[in-house]
């Protein structure tokens, strides 16, 4: 009974090879002893092709990052008065893309976002035929920031990550848990005119210092997703209220790789 389905088996195959199918590649003893061994042990019997060993390329990966920034305090009433207070909230990451209107990431009577301020095609979707691989997360502030402004924001904003309309939901905690790695480093000085000289940034500025995933978190076609930064109005430890000296830009950046359809 083995022999004749053994046969069987190959004369299917053989057929198939004829109309430019893929032939099989066993032998008829190995195909013996994979029927053997799903007799005992139940299961499909592991049968080989050409085709398994000839994996295809069908997309190309290129390291890139995925970023979104957003500007505090949201000044509705001008782009120059950069100096105020934080308005409690949750306020969205990656929900606006290329072309969307500027006042949505806090940047008053900005017509449009440009890739200084974000590289997302579509605002909280991945375009269909895309996809990423995320390893590290981070987060970084405008070079210019003060180190008193930027340590006002570390300790009052809260970061989580949703997916597909909060289905997930993971909550990463103080932003000082997530350095940026970039900027410029902390130092003070004092000129002859006793003019404070000073320039931060949220961690070690080197792109090794960020949190970096083992496993990397995964974006697919049509996949919904966002960051939210949560800020609280007053420092918890003290009450007192946030009160930046200048405009602040705050970066949510993932870096990983890119895959889409384009041959390389």
């Amino acid at each position: 009974m083995t022999g004749m389905l053994t046969t069987l088996i190959k004369d299917k195959l053989n057929h198939a090879a004829a109309r430019g199918l893929v032939a099989l590649e066993q032998s008829t003893a190995e195909i013996r002893e994979a029927l053997e061994h799903q007799r005992k042990h139940g299961g499909r019997a592991p049968v080989f092709s050409a085709m398994a060993k000839k994996k295809k390329k069908l997309v190309r990966r290129e390291e890139n990052y995925l970023y979104s920034t957003r500007r505090f305090p949201s000044n509705t009433a001008n782009n120059t008065i950069g100096s105020g207070a934080i308005t409690a909230g949750d306020y969205d990451y990656f929900a606006n893309g290329i072309g969307d209107v500027g006042s949505a990431m806090g940047y008053f009577s900005l017509s449009t976002l440009g890739y200084h301020h974000t590289n997302m095609d579509k605002g909280g979707k991945i375009p269909t035929g895309r996809g990423f691989a995320l390893y590290e997360l981070a987060v970084s502030f405008n070079s210019n920031a003060t180190a008193g402004d930027i340590a006002q924001l570390m300790d009052a904003s809260e970061l989580r990550y949703e997916k597909q309309g909060g289905q997930l939901t993971v909550h990463h905690g103080p932003v000082r848990f997530w350095p940026g790695g970039i900027g410029l480093h902390g130092f003070a000085s004092t000129t002859a005119t006793t003019t404070t000289i000073q320039g931060a940034s949220s961690g070690v500025p080197h792109l090794s210092a960020v949190r970096r995933f083992k496993k990397p978190r995964l974006l697919n076609a049509n996949d919904s997703f966002r960051y939210v930064m949560a800020l609280l109005a007053s420092q918890a430890k003290t009450n007192a209220a946030i009160a930046l000296s200048d405009f602040v830009e705050m970066t949510v950046w993932l870096f990983g790789f890119h895959y889409d359809r384009v041959p390389e």
